[in-house]
């Protein structure tokens, strides 16, 4: 990278870290079991790492992370002892919003086990859910599933859906759209492991009588999910109006043949010195 590159990019992660805090902090709903889907906080995130290279975003997603963090710390009242502090900010912050720095992973993959690969990971995410709630033996969260059943028939249907219009027309999709996309499913997963973690290490005093796994699977699951489908949704949607292969980022893709890409400005390697 030269140096104009390199200004480029901090200003860039400056700005999508700015906008992923924001977004953070805009809940459109609460889930029935607990947690917040928020107004597609993680998408800045995946931009970057589209644009930038993975040690870039990686610098850009962690500090996402610190900052929420920072905006969480009224979670560190409802535990106590500083091996719970280090859990919780290490598994529900930097780690949870770091792997996210991961999301450009499939730039250099070809789409169509891309798009399986995202797919089958959030499919099951979903069935584990299920099972997890029908085995967990706590009558009041089955009934509970059990009237809203249509929630995870939706969410599965959506994702069947979404995949299906995938595989037919990826060759008409843009690269951003697929790879942001199924870059942020996976990720998505992995931030829920992240949760899961610290649900089963930390949280477990809040399970009641419902077992520390249990508990931490459906309790982020319940929000992840659909945190994840509709991150996945508005990449998918905004990668085909705004070209992230661009310098600049307002670009629209009909102006495509007269757009200046992001490393058109790159230094020319220096020649071999002749005889």
């Amino acid at each position: 990278m030269n140096r104009t590159q390199k200004i480029r990019a901090v200003a860039d992660g400056g700005l999508m870290l700015a906008l992923a805090g924001i977004l953070s902090i805009v809940t459109i709903f609460k889930m029935p079991f607990g947690g917040g889907v928020t107004l597609f906080s993680m998408l800045p995130i995946g931009i970057y790492a589209y644009r930038y290279r993975t040690p870039q975003a990686l610098v850009v997603a962690v500090l996402f992370g610190i900052v929420e963090m920072i905006i969480g710390l009224k979670n560190f009242s409802y535990v106590s002892g500083i091996g719970s502090y280090v859990v919780v900010a290490i598994f529900d912050y930097i780690l949870a919003f770091g792997v996210l720095g991961f999301s450009g992973m499939f730039k250099k993959v070809k789409r169509t086990p891309a798009i399986i690969i995202a797919a089958v990971l959030i499919l099951c995410t979903v069935a584990l859910f299920t099972v997890a709630l029908l085995s967990s033996g706590d009558k009041d969260m089955i009934a509970e599933l059990k009237s809203r059943w249509w929630i995870i028939a939706l969410e599965a249907g959506v994702i069947v859906v979404l995949t299906i219009f995938a595989l037919i027309f990826q060759k008409k999709a843009t690269a951003s759209s697929v790879t942001i996309a199924t870059g942020l499913a996976v990720t998505g997963v992995l931030r829920f492991v992240c949760h899961f973690i610290s649900g089963v290490t930390v949280w477990s005093e809040y399970a009641a009588d419902k077992t520390a796994v249990m508990y931490s699977l459906y309790y982020n699951l319940s929000y992840m999910i659909p945190e994840i489908i509709l991150s996945v949704l508005m990449a998918a949607l905004i990668s085909n109006l705004l070209n992230f292969d661009a310098e600049t980022m307002d670009v629209i893709w009909k102006d495509d043949s007269q757009v200046k890409k992001l490393w058109d400005d790159e230094e020319p390697a220096q020649n071999d010195k002749a005889e």
